[in-house]
């Protein structure tokens, strides 16, 4: 008997990468709704740890902290005067070879949502501090389930809950498909820990699928301390082009030069990138009454370039510091680039 619900149970947890196939083909059936499909070099949606067949085996009580989240891709492009940052709502599903033990936010709680950019990280302790996702005892393999969506758009069907519900053997979805509005998902993440692993107690965790990245740790008793918060980094770069011939004003001429620099996208989705300028030249920008700025922001397109040129001038000649630094999110710096300008008299 023991043998026949522990290949049940095998059987069920590889049955998740047949459900994201068909979740993603129920997707293509009702556009525009996108669910990212994890690239070969992502990790496989099927568990990383088989389960082992114990369900007579019972664990101390276990606290699982949910310290960190972040998004890649929030499926969200500013749209003119509309918000310019995504709502990401959060959902953690606790369970064992018995039942769900928790489901996080509650339904007291189902409203929250984060206001998160590309490539940002949020603590959970925003919401809720201490973290803590779950407490308590779990009989057989524990299994941690986070799936995060872009609420600001999309239709995802409630299918998607069912159908997880009837693979993945968790009844009490439907709480969550009435807590949880239907929306665009973003990306998931699914662990599980047996006891000859003694459930994962006394460390740190993280991964994910899809455009979501978690930052777990799990503890009985004592909990291993908080990591310091982590941060997501685009595959982004900056070239700078300095002029050549940089002259100084003069009294009537305000000899203003050219000044570019390359944005290169290198992720495989669009989004927008900070960028400012540092230098000890303090640049005049300002002629007839056209700024030309030390910082911005670009939507560069995926895999793409974009060229961004502003006019600058001096009063006085000498040679300069340049330094072009870009950023994602904002105050998060990826790339730099510095040249070294002369203007002369």
């Amino acid at each position: 008997m023991i043998t026949c619900c522990g290949n049940w149970h095998k059987l069920r947890i590889a049955s998740i990468s047949l459900v994201f196939v068909a979740v993603i083909s129920l997707i293509g059936c009702n556009a525009p709704t996108y669910v990212p499909i994890p690239s070969p070099s992502s990790p496989s949606p099927t568990p990383t740890l088989t389960p082992e067949p114990s369900t007579s085996v019972t664990s101390p009580p276990i606290t699982i902290a949910l310290d960190y989240f972040g998004v890649r891709n929030t499926h969200w492009i500013p749209q003119v005067g509309g918000d310019p940052l995504a709502k990401i709502q959060l959902i953690a599903v606790v369970s064992d070879e018995q039942a769900t033990l928790a489901v996080w936010p509650p339904q007291s709680g189902q409203n929250l949502t984060f206001d998160m950019d590309f490539f940002q990280v949020k603590a959970l302790k925003e919401k809720m501090d201490p973290p803590v996702v779950f407490n308590g005892p779990v009989t057989g393999t524990l299994v941690v389930y986070v799936a995060a969506y872009n609420v600001n758009k999309g239709l995802i069907t409630k299918a998607q809950i069912d159908m997880l519900s009837k693979w993945l053997g968790f009844p009490e979805l439907d709480i969550l498909k009435a807590a949880i509005p239907d929306r665009e998902l973003v990306g998931y993440y699914w662990q599980t820990w047996s006891p000859s692993s003694n459930w994962g107690i006394g460390k740190h965790y993280d991964g994910g699928d899809g455009d979501l990245r978690v930052w777990l740790r799990i503890g009985s008793g004592q909990m291993p301390e908080a990591a310091q918060q982590p941060v997501l980094k685009p595959n982004v770069k900056i070239e700078g082009k300095l002029p050549t011939d940089v002259k100084a004003r003069t009294t009537f001429v305000y000899n203003a030069s050219d000044f570019a620099f390359i944005l290169t996208n290198n992720e495989s989705f669009e989004f927008p990138i900070y960028w400012r300028l540092e230098t000890n030249s303090n640049p005049g920008t300002e002629i007839n009454y056209v700024i030309y700025p030390t910082q911005g922001q670009e939507s560069v397109p995926a895999n793409g370039t974009i060229t961004v040129t502003n006019k600058y001038w001096f009063t006085t000649p000498g040679n300069y510091r340049w330094k072009y630094i870009v950023e994602c999110p904002k105050g998060n710096e990826v790339d730099s680039w510095v040249g070294i300008l002369r203007v002369s008299q």
